[in-house]
């Protein structure tokens, strides 16, 4: 996604000379992370180009991927949209282009990477073989190299990154061939992790050192987060692939680290990659046994993401799970249990987050569900439209040449009465055709609103599931903190560290099971009470939940610290709660109990 972003941002042709000159002024600012005057230049520009639909086309495209790099989707897809508008009163195919490839980017920040390959291929189809916007096929074809990707389709993705590479040649842009050579990088590190062949890994190393190169030879070209990028991952090899001694693999991974702090230190770079370069610092002084330093070094990169505006909590939540190792570690069970606690909060303000992200997700596809919707019903419209022109006109004709003989001659009269007489039944039957045609519009535009009301009944079903969730995964960490806790005022520290143990080897568990807790009905307690012919009580509702999970007894035996014949005999007494007889099946009863 960062590297998608850098290439976003480059200069546009077809276009007036006065937008030219704005966009590679973003393009500047940009390089230096500075979005905000980027969007401010941008709305200047639009103010100012009103008439010209190639132009706005190009501007209000560009708006949408800066508001995107804000995290600001519902204004990106509004750009977007005035940017489609334009592009399909645009006179050049190029604008099109332009458009296309915005809504591919957005497609992509959604992770909906169907829609992305459809999108990208339409604006390459628009490009055609011409060589006129190389930027736009760039950048098109990284789109289907993002896409392909996610579906570790290598056999596409190499086509395509090397599409990219040859635009990026041709054009002669820095910036563009940095982003290549570290996309390459990445492919060729996939292909090492699947298949572990030495040359892969190699390859990798060699497109990095290849992005650093170009910075070296032109820095003014290159993004700031495209090189910092590249460093990360170049001390990242050191540390993990690299045959040579220790001292000689942190000397140069630390080296290349001194640069990525560089940028970051000038306020060119968003501050969670400070995350990284401590994060890696912290790695080699484990391999060294220092684990002290390796402390330092995760709460120093931890202080300087809390320093920064911006909210970087699933980073936050790295850095306290990694801090809660090294206290374990170091036998600091106490430490260990607080930072614990603050991972598990980030991890909820995470949660939170990803909420407001799903909820501007689903807000974008209402409203392209909408606008679907009413371009379907404005095209049966003009349809219905060009059929009683058709209509009246046929019916105007056959009147004026009746009336036509109807002069002519007398004897004919009594004939044209006839004719005359038909084809008002014709009329009429035309007529009711038309009524019921309006009727049916209407049913639709009813069935059209009905399905916006479902669907805005769904986003707030959908957000009272997650809270379930949440409070389900809140309420055991809370259990397993309160054990640590007794066990902390007992004195006994060798149980201590097997809850600890048995924590970890269930976050792997719990994390499989956390989006099945989102699915549970809104209403499900509330359904279970009023179906037992006994009370029950919250432990019951608890197992009732990891039931209709379809969680093993193991499973349910690991989450709640007990042995799995308990789990049996809590079966066995839910059913009586329940009232269900011996050959009753409890988890078929609980996947409905309605």
């Amino acid at each position: 996604m960062l590297l998608l972003l850098n290439a976003m941002y480059v200069s546009a042709q077809h276009i007036s000379d006065q937008t030219a000159y704005t966009l590679e002024r973003i393009e500047k600012l940009l390089l230096k992370n500075q979005s905000l005057d980027a969007l401010d230049s941008l709305e200047n520009a639009i103010a100012v180009q009103q008439k010209c639909s190639d132009d706005l086309a190009y501007l209000y495209a560009y708006q949408s991927g800066i508001y995107i790099s804000l995290d600001s989707l519902l204004l990106s897809k509004r750009a977007l949209d005035l940017s489609m508008e334009n592009a399909a009163k645009a006179k050049s195919n190029e604008a099109k282009a332009v458009a296309y490839r915005a809504k591919a980017f957005l497609n992509n920040y959604l992770n909906s990477p169907d829609e992305v390959v459809k999108d990208a291929i339409q604006g390459l189809k628009y490009l055609g073989e011409s060589n006129k916007d190389l930027i736009t096929k760039y950048f098109l074809n990284y789109l289907l190299y993002s896409a392909y990707s996610k579906w570790n389709d290598e056999k596409k993705m190499e086509n395509y990154i090397r599409q990219c590479e040859k635009y990026a040649v041709l054009a002669k842009n820095d910036n563009l061939l940095a982003n290549v050579n570290n996309g390459l990088s990445s492919m060729f590190l996939a292909r090492y992790r699947a298949a572990k062949k030495r040359d892969d890994i190699d390859s990798s190393f060699h497109y990095l050192e290849k992005s650093f190169a170009i910075h070296t030879q032109s820095p003014e070209n290159v993004s700031a987060t495209t090189f910092v990028i590249t460093c990360i991952n170049l001390a990242n090899y050191f540390l993990e692939f690299s045959d040579n001694n220790l001292l000689e693999r942190k000397k140069k991974a630390f080296f290349y680290l001194a640069h990525a702090e560089e940028e970051l230190k000038n306020n060119s770079v968003n501050a969670d990659k400070w995350v990284s370069i401590f994060g890696i610092k912290s790695d080699f002084a484990l391999k060294e046994n220092n684990i002290p330093l390796a402390e330092q070094y995760l709460l120093q990169g931890l202080t300087l993401i809390q320093q920064n505006n911006n909210t970087f909590f699933k980073q936050e939540y790295t850095v306290y799970k990694h801090l809660a190792d090294i206290a374990v570690k170091k036998g600091d069970l106490q430490s260990a249990l607080n930072y614990q606690r603050k991972a598990e909060n980030s991890l909820k303000q995470t949660f939170d987050q990803l909420q407001i992200f799903n909820a501007q997700k689903l807000e974008i596809q209402y409203e392209t569900e909408k606008k679907n919707q009413q371009l379907k019903l404005l095209n049966e419209r003009a349809e219905l439209r060009k059929q009683q022109t058709y209509l009246y006109g046929g019916i105007a004709l056959a009147l004026v040449i009746g009336l036509g003989f109807m002069f002519l001659s007398y004897h004919f009269k009594l004939r044209y009465s006839i004719e005359r007489e038909k084809k008002l039944a014709q009329e009429k039957e035309d007529a009711e055709r038309s009524a019921a045609m309006q009727m049916q519009l209407e049913k639709e535009e009813q069935a059209r609103l009905k399905a916006e009301q479902e669907l805005l009944e769904l986003q707030r079903q959908q957000l009272q599931k997650e809270a379930l969730a949440n409070s389900l995964i809140i309420e055991h960490k809370n259990d397993m903190f309160k054990q640590i806790q007794t066990k902390l005022k007992e004195g006994d520290a060798r149980n201590i560290q097997k809850l600890l143990k048995e924590e970890m080897l269930m976050n792997t568990d719990f994390e499989d099971i956390r989006w099945q807790i989102q699915q549970l009905h809104p209403n499900f307690f509330h359904q279970l009470s009023e179906k037992a012919v006994q009370k029950l009580t919250p432990l019951d509702l608890k197992y009732c939940a990891y039931i209709h999970l379809q969680m093993s007894t193991k499973q349910i035996a690991q989450v709640l610290h007990v042995e799995a014949q308990s789990v049996r005999m809590f079966k066995y007494r839910l059913k009586q709660k329940f009232g269900l007889s011996k050959e009753s099946n409890l988890e078929i009863f609980l996947q409905d109990p309605r």
